[in-house]
């Protein structure tokens, strides 16, 4: 196996793309091997595995692969492409990232897609989304906006068609974390060091995150597995693990990655965590995440008052975005 780009599991099943240096390739890791399915000539990510089918982004474009088979579903403009995907009861959503407009599209039947709003059309101060989740048991889409915009999250209730602001503030977000009526977002700011949003009884509260090694943390993805959260970092690539949200411990560290990896991922099968981090295939017992917990902290609380200062600072220049 290559250079390990995505993981995705689903039926008790893990799918993966990995780079064998000249092309991408999609697989299923059954037994402890990889069934190749289909490869790309792009670098590819998968960003939802739903009923057998998988969406992968490819380049800039999205595809449906069926077994062996890949169908064209949508392309975007040079340079951007599809972030992450959500399945509800009525069907697929899918964001776009990149330059001004991006997306988000929805498909009944994975056949076709709709585009149903802009980042602009949210916020026209926004450059790009960066999340969308879906809340069950509120009917509620959400969705995270970047960068330097106002409105960093917003939520939609109409299925996609119209949209209002959920969080307006200086702190920017990835991942979303639906847990009942509760969110977890992992930051990914170039203002606060680090941390984490949550979203409780109509009200944000936030933990200000300091990283050990690094300027800043900045999370890709967020899961919880019993009562530990596991989450991964884009930058420093890491994958780490906390009971509390305030203090991280580390499960994993990349030290060959370099740069902000977008596609560092999480996911769990049968009673391991998987993930990547751009290189290997990670996989983690319960026993591997007992002993992180035994290290020194990656993730650790701290007050943040200079932060917070330009945070106040950040929305005293874009007052006329606030309302």
């Amino acid at each position: 196996m290559g250079r390990v780009l995505s993981v995705k599991v689903c039926g008790g099943e893990a799918y993966v793309t990995y780079s064998d240096g000249s092309s991408c390739v999609v697989s299923r890791f059954r037994r402890g091997s990889l069934e190749p399915l289909v490869s790309f000539k792009e670098p590819s990510c998968l960003i939802l595995v739903c009923r057998g089918d998988l969406l992968v982004s490819a380049g800039n474009s999205l595809y449906l692969v069926s077994g062996n088979d890949a169908k064209l579903l949508l392309a975007a403009k040079p340079g951007n492409w599809f972030w992450h995907a959500v399945a509800t009861r009525s069907g697929v959503y899918v964001q776009e990232y990149g330059e001004p407009p991006t997306g988000i599209y929805f498909s009944e039947d994975l056949k076709s897609f709709v585009r149903l709003v802009t980042n602009t059309e949210i916020d026209p101060s926004s450059r790009h989304f960066h999340y969308i989740a879906y809340d069950e048991q509120r009917g509620l889409l959400i969705a995270t906006l970047g960068d330097g915009n106002v409105v960093r999250v917003a939520v939609s209730g109409d299925g996609g068609r119209g949209w209002r602001a959920l969080y307006r503030g200086p702190w920017q977000f990835v991942p979303v974390l639906v847990e009942g009526g509760r969110y977890v977002f992992g930051f990914d700011s170039g203002i606060a060091r680090g941390g984490v949003g949550v979203y409780e009884d109509g009200r944000f509260r936030f933990i200000f995150l300091k990283p050990r090694v690094g300027g800043f943390a900045q999370f890709t993805d967020l899961r919880r597995v019993g009562d530990t959260y596991v989450g991964v970092l884009g930058a420093p690539t890491a994958v780490i693990v906390s009971r509390d949200l305030r203090t991280w411990y580390p499960l994993h560290v990349d030290a060959n990655s370099t740069g902000y990896n977008h596609f560092a991922s999480v996911d769990v099968l049968e009673d391991r965590v998987v993930a990547t981090t751009g290189s290997g295939l990670l996989s983690f017992s319960g026993r591997d995440v007992e002993e992180a917990f035994r290290r020194e902290p990656f993730l650790s609380p701290y007050r943040a008052l200079w932060d917070r200062a330009r945070g106040f600072g950040f929305l005293l220049r874009r007052l006329p975005w606030l309302w």
